[in-house]
């Protein structure tokens, strides 16, 4: 299974909804958005608009957040505003975006002979299916209600994503129209991530009473001496945060360790849920090296990698030696690098799209209609 960030599935383009002449019923071949590449079926036109519909509640929740009146449930979606968009006008517009950026990437696919893996979108469909559309008998109930059938479901919810990253690798990717050289990806690599890994250790305990109490000075001592050990076993005798944890469950007589390591963009860093005083511990680290440090009655075991070093670790999955788990994936890095540039071309795209709308299809299938069927009314 592919999926963004690592890899994007998705689901083929299969049997779609109708829109007759009188508006719109089940049927093969029928559309809401069509090019003369593909089409989205009416089913998908509708889950479009159910989905932006649940992004404006959220969007409106998020502007009322401290309004304890609130209930989602009245929304007046006719006189609520999103981005200086009356809201059901702001559901309509991201419900057709949506169904053109589809329709973007099938005819940029097509363009650059891209071959889709049809099956394994199709077992990531099918996965979509069972979880959310035939999770229970009111979900069925719900879609079909909606007029959304389990094709259009998985079309709506797959087939981007996965065309999406096979462009995107056509472009970027191993061999690809603007393969990232390993040199240029591995600076960014080294002056954009971060790569830390730390032990925590709560310097309370629980009393008879079961409240939260300070350990006795002599527990802190040992469990400090413990954690200026493991310090110098890195610093000093060049052992491993592996080494480390070894120790760690031997001086604690523990089954596991209460650790925590990643290797990120440091712009999500600094958007973590860490504290702030841990993030700066962190980012004061050298690299290389362990430190230990107390922050809010925790004991902290502190290592960060040395990013250039790391950076030489990058490759492709498909280089990689069987059984080798250490190295860092290039197309994750090289998607960061390059996904607001890929954006923006896709964007350009979807500007020249020639397309075609089913009026009767989309006037008969209102954002109207999905929000009463959303709401139960």
């Amino acid at each position: 299974m592919k999926n963004i960030g690592k890899k994007i599935s998705a689901l083929a383009l299969s049997a779609v909804l109708a829109c007759a002449a009188s508006g719109c019923t089940f049927g093969p071949g029928k559309w809401s958005y069509k090019t003369d590449v593909s089409e989205i079926s009416a089913g998908s036109w509708i889950y479009n608009t159910y989905q932006s519909y649940n992004e404006a509640v959220n969007k409106i929740q998020e502007a009322n957040k401290d309004n304890e009146d609130f209930d989602a449930q009245l929304i007046d979606f006719k006189k609520e505003k999103i981005e200086d968009k009356v809201a059901i006008d702001w559901i309509f517009d991201d419900a057709k975006d949506k169904c053109i950026s589809l329709l973007t990437v099938e005819k940029l696919a097509q363009d650059k002979n891209l071959v889709i893996d049809e099956s394994q979108m199709k077992m990531t469909g099918d996965m979509y299916l069972q979880y959310y559309y035939n999770a229970s008998d009111e979900s069925k109930a719900f879609y079909e209600r909606l007029g959304v059938s389990e094709d259009s479901f998985s079309e709506s919810v797959t087939r981007y994503g996965f065309i999406y990253q096979e462009l995107f690798e056509k472009i970027y990717g191993k061999d690809g129209e603007k393969e990232i050289s390993d040199a240029d990806v591995q600076k960014y690599y080294a002056d954009n991530y971060i790569s830390y890994y730390y032990i925590a250790y709560s310097l309370k305990t629980t009393d008879d009473e079961g409240k939260a109490v300070d350990m006795d000075d002599a527990a802190k001592e040992k469990a400090t001496a413990n954690f200026n050990k493991y310090r110098n076993m890195i610093n000093n005798d060049k052992k491993k945060t592996a080494d480390v944890e070894e120790q760690y469950k031997k001086d604690f007589e523990a089954e596991s360790v209460p650790s925590s390591s990643n290797k990120m963009l440091r712009t999500d860093f600094d958007e973590s849920t860490l504290s702030d005083d841990l993030k700066k511990a962190i980012k004061e680290n050298k690299a290389a090296q362990a430190s230990v440090t107390t922050i809010d009655d925790t004991l902290y075991f502190i290592y960060t990698d040395n990013m250039t070093e790391l950076a030489k670790k990058i490759k492709y999955s498909e280089d990689a030696a069987e059984g080798e788990t250490d190295y860092i994936d290039k197309f994750n890095v090289v998607f960061s690098m390059k996904k607001d540039e890929f954006e923006s071309y896709l964007e350009e795209e979807k500007g020249k799209l020639k397309y075609e709308t089913n009026a009767q299809c989309i006037s008969a299938y209102t954002v109207d209609r999905t929000i009463k069927i959303a709401k139960g009314i």
